[in-house]
């Protein structure tokens, strides 16, 4: 599935590519200037995606153009409901054929119901007023249309034993999710397994994290943190963020077994 250039990217996509061309450099050259992979300069030009802040301010040292790319992703960042790097995120999982993710602390957005994601926002954003709430669980069903249709990617999610017997916002809303996940895996739209707390040396514990298949370039990664998710397009780190998801899967529990475990918490919602 092609993306589209992103409207609100291209001002640094025209810019980067006259300022690249003017110093006669390929876009292998620059981003060797930048520590990052060629394909992503490509994209950036596109306006498919953008760069993140600390891109911005080294393309700002290498051209010399005073601040330029720092104000311009501002202004793009602006207009973005969510961070740049979380916007990335966004962007990357509507063209992806394929999305693995792991987490430790809540069901992912792809899966979550608008009760679920409205309670989650409202404990990682205490201060954020009604409105503010309502538009971001809004948007985050908006990226779930991804799953409708014959070309819906494959999504493969393993959580901790945690994340389903955490009650988030109160019993009911925790019972509805949880059915919720259920219903995605037998409807097909979800590959999903459950980490068992008994586990004695989970390999996930250095947090939750996102790996992207394409039909037509290199898988790339991201992670979440705090204030923003971090974009991994270095092929090695690619590659190790893959195999850590391989090495999760191999101490969870089958499809089954943690469809059986989701429904016997449901269960015990009702006690």
């Amino acid at each position: 599935m092609p993306r589209k250039p992103n409207p609100s990217y291209r001002k640094i996509a025209t810019e980067l590519r006259k300022l690249r061309k003017s110093k006669g450099w390929t876009q292998g050259r620059l981003a060797e200037q930048l520590s990052c992979s060629t394909s992503l300069v490509s994209y950036w030009e596109l306006a498919i995606y953008v760069p993140q802040l600390k891109e911005c301010q080294a393309l700002d040292q290498i051209f010399g153009t005073s601040g330029f790319f720092e104000r311009a992703w501002s202004r793009a960042n602006s207009e973005s409901i969510y961070p740049v790097g979380t916007q990335t995120a966004v962007d990357i999982e509507r063209s992806a054929t394929e999305i693995r993710q792991y987490h430790t602390i809540l069901v992912p957005g792809l899966a979550q119901t608008p009760a679920y994601a409205r309670a989650t926002y409202r404990a990682m954003r205490p201060f954020a007023s009604e409105d503010t709430l309502e538009r971001l669980v809004a948007s985050r069903m908006k990226r779930q249309i991804i799953l409708k249709g014959a070309d819906r990617p494959i999504l493969w999610m393993v959580l901790d034993e945690g994340v389903i017997r955490r009650v988030l916002g109160s019993c009911s809303i925790m019972k509805e999710q949880l059915g919720h996940l259920i219903k995605m895996v037998d409807e097909r739209i979800l590959r999903f397994q459950v980490v068992p707390s008994q586990c004695a040396l989970p390999p996930g514990l250095s947090g939750p994290f996102r790996t992207y298949t394409f039909s037509d370039r290199p898988m790339i990664a991201t992670a979440e943190y705090v204030v923003d998710d971090l974009v991994i397009d270095d092929a090695e780190q690619v590659r190790y963020c893959a195999n850590l998801f391989g090495a999760i899967q191999s101490e969870a529990l089958s499809t089954n077994d943690s469809c059986e475990l989701v429904r016997q918490v449901q269960g015990e919602l009702d006690e």
